[in-house]
């Protein structure tokens, strides 16, 4: 007290200090706190009012979010922190409402980059998200799938017997409501109570269904596959909807989840149904769309192909429709950048684009002829095929052995004392598959630098299941890839269908022309991938394409800029030739008959895509097999395409010493199969002045 007499004005002063200090330290931490913050989440957006006309930011990042993860030191803060998170994220879905595109899909990225929510924020979103904003979500990389709503509980548990009688109820349905041959055909053979075409039975019955049938198991599967290809004509899809057939179709995916054959069925069912952009709700409330956003994330290519395509076809914001022959490859999900080509793969006789363009193995098994239902065994893709998550050993190359002495010594004394990366860098790594012959034309490469080669190295960490989908997309950028897929049968003994026109050569490819066209292909470069059949196909597609009125169609050959022919028969095959005797017994299909030798249809639409060759020119490459294919059911051997017939006379020619199945199958990345392939697209890209 005697001191605050002796000195007020000190003590005063000193207080009012002290009292500053503290509020100018609070006022500073309050900023930091509020700045890191605003660092972590910029709630600007919150407060975003959307105009009647918005016009495009300059700057794509306008919505962009750095979220960084919570360390959960401090449990308010954590909590503020989720809570915040949580209201943006139903801000966000707002926003994903918005009647402006660009906003919608902005809000649809930037939701998907919040993680780390709790389960019961994530219900209640699921809750608030509605069918466009869901399929965006799935075609989203990285989204939360606790986001979607979990598909509808059923309470009643079906037997499987329950189940078969359902399934045939829905048949018998939809053959009274499309009165399709193929359908009733099927039932009746299938079902002994069900008779709705006895009239047609014989006439329709070039073999007996039923042998295929050993025991109840395989009826469903049977009836899975009658579903898929009823589904595949016309708009016969909707009525599966209609006749209230999603929801059973979602209580044979609960039972058989781990069957990945039933599953691929069923996906592509679903990818069918998609083709009707009206039917988005119904799929929506069924739970489809949380399963193909989970499918679409699937190892097995018959599961993942046909999901992307059936959220590609389900996007309101995507104006596109990939209908029954086209799968989209690459992207599978929404794209950001610009598409600079158009590489289309078109498989051969009796291929498919789930397993034409697979990765081969190197102790690769012979052909089946014919295997179950007249499709060869190495074709179909077992359930056990490996994903391309199988890792390989990580080791340097090794030099191979031998059984001389000398060598063997010198050999050993190299792998002790010679390091690849440093000693070797003078020198050329060979590729794998090289060629034995070539022509004048032929530009390589054979080889690269031990850099190249050991960055490709690095990255060839698994096997794929699908080369186009997994290596293309990773090494070339500005790249929308295509899958063709199509039937086709060896015999007019094999087809399921006993109504199903057969289609000509020119008939596919006036089917293809038609539904590439309306995917836009045409309006940018070209490069055709294509494997026997399948380069015949594209060259009538081409011909008839340069005669059109239509100006996307007749761009559709002027913006071709390359086009690989993997073994393709450009004059015919002396395989598909049989004399009279032969072909009573095998009556080969359409396809086969239109594949002979010298086949003046063959004839005449090489000769016109030649002269089309000189007044369009275009990168041509050509791998020709010299491996005969070995025939597992009888052990024959065939040299399927000759080297005079699988030379078109132009482009680049290679002759590969492999056989007619392996030749479009690079055995790895640094495959000179797959390396020449890349180097083409790389070129028409640099030609577009697109930076690689």
């Amino acid at each position: 007290m005697h001191l605050f007499k002796k000195y007020p004005k000190f003590l005063k002063f000193t207080c009012l200090a002290t009292v500053s200090c503290g509020a100018g330290w609070l006022y500073y931490q309050v900023q930091t706190t509020k700045k890191i913050l605003h660092n972590a989440l910029d709630t600007s957006i919150l407060n975003v009012v959307e105009p009647t006309v918005v016009e495009r930011p300059a700057s794509e990042d306008f919505l962009f979010i750095h979220m960084t993860t919570d360390t959960g030191h401090n449990s308010a803060l954590s909590d503020f922190w989720k809570s915040l998170k949580y209201s943006f994220a139903k801000r966000l879905l707002t926003l994903a409402n918005s009647e402006n595109e660009f906003i919608r899909k902005k809000a649809v990225r930037q939701l998907s980059k919040i993680k780390n929510l709790e389960n019961w924020q994530c219900s209640q979103l699921s809750s608030m998200i509605d069918p466009r904003t869901a399929v965006g979500l799935a075609r989203t990389p990285d989204s939360d799938l606790r986001l979607f709503p979990s598909p509808p509980i059923r309470y009643l548990v079906h037997t499987h017997d329950m189940i078969i009688d359902l399934v045939k109820d829905l048949l018998v349905k939809l053959h009274a409501t499309s009165q399709h041959p193929c359908m009733g055909y099927f039932v009746s053979k299938v079902f002994a109570d069900v008779d709705v075409m006895e009239e047609y039975a014989d006439e329709y019955s070039p073999f007996e269904l039923k042998k295929y049938i050993q025991s109840s198991e395989e009826i469903l599967p049977m009836c899975l596959e009658s579903l898929l290809h009823h589904a595949s004509v016309g708009d016969y899809a909707k009525d599966i909807a209609a006749l209230n057939g999603l929801p059973l179709l979602m209580e044979i995916h609960n039972r058989f989840k781990e069957n990945h054959t039933v599953t691929a069925t069923i996906c592509r069912i679903i990818s069918y149904l998609s083709m009707h952009k009206e039917l988005l709700n119904e799929l929506y409330i069924t739970g489809w769309i949380t399963i193909l956003a989970q499918w679409v994330k699937h190892d097995d290519v018959r599961i993942s192909i046909p999901a992307a395509k059936a959220l590609a076809n389900l996007d309101a914001d995507e104006n596109v429709v990939y209908l029954q022959r086209l799968y989209p490859l690459h992207p599978s999900t929404r794209s950001v950048s610009d598409v600079g080509v158009d590489v289309v793969f078109v498989h051969g006789l009796l291929g498919g684009v789930f397993f034409t363009w697979r990765q081969r193995k190197r102790n690769q098994n012979p052909m089946g002829f014919l295997g179950k239902r007249g499709i060869p065994e190495t074709f179909t893709q077992n359930e056990d095929v490996c994903s391309v998550h199988k890792k390989y050993p990580k080791s340097h190359p090794k030099i191979h052995s031998t059984s001389n002495p000398e060598i063997k010594e010198f050999v050993d004394d190299l792998e002790q004392h010679l390091s690849y990366e440093t000693e070797c860098r003078d020198y050329d790594v060979v590729w794998e598959d090289i060629p034995t012959k070539t022509n004048d034309n032929a530009l390589g490469p054979y080889c690269c630098s031990p850099n190249k080669f050991y960055c490709i190295k690095k990255g060839e960490d698994c096997v794929t299941n699908c080369w186009p989908k997994d290596w293309l997309a990773q090494d070339c950028d500005y790249l929308r890839i295509i899958g063709v897929n199509y039937e086709t049968n060896l015999s007019l003994w094999t087809p399921i269908c006993p109504d199903e026109k057969v289609k000509t050569l020119e008939e596919r490819s006036d089917e293809l022309i038609e539904q590439l066209a309306q995917v836009g292909v045409g309006k940018r470069p070209i490069v055709w991938v294509t494997h026997s059949m399948g380069g015949l196909i594209v060259k009538r597609l081409l011909n008839k394409a340069s005669e059109s009125n239509d100006e996307q169609i007749k761009n559709m050959f002027g913006n071709t800029k390359g086009i690989v022919f993997y073994s393709t028969p450009h004059v015919g095959s002396s395989v598909a030739k049989f004399n009279q005797a032969s072909a009573l017994v095998i009556w080969p299909s359409v396809e086969v008959q239109e594949l002979q030798k010298h086949s003046p249809l063959l004839l005449d639409i090489h000769q016109n895509f030649l002269e089309l060759l000189k007044k369009h020119p275009m990168k041509v490459i050509t791998f020709v097999e010299t491996e005969p294919t070995i025939v597992s059911a009888m052990k024959f051997k065939f040299l399927v395409v000759e080297p005079d017939s699988g030379n078109p006379g132009y482009g680049e020619y290679y002759e590969i010493p492999l056989d007619h199945l392996g030749i479009c199958k690079p055995a790895s990345r640094y495959s000179f199969l797959y390396q020449k392939v890349l180097h083409l697209i790389k070129d028409v890209l640099t030609d577009m002045e697109y930076k690689m």
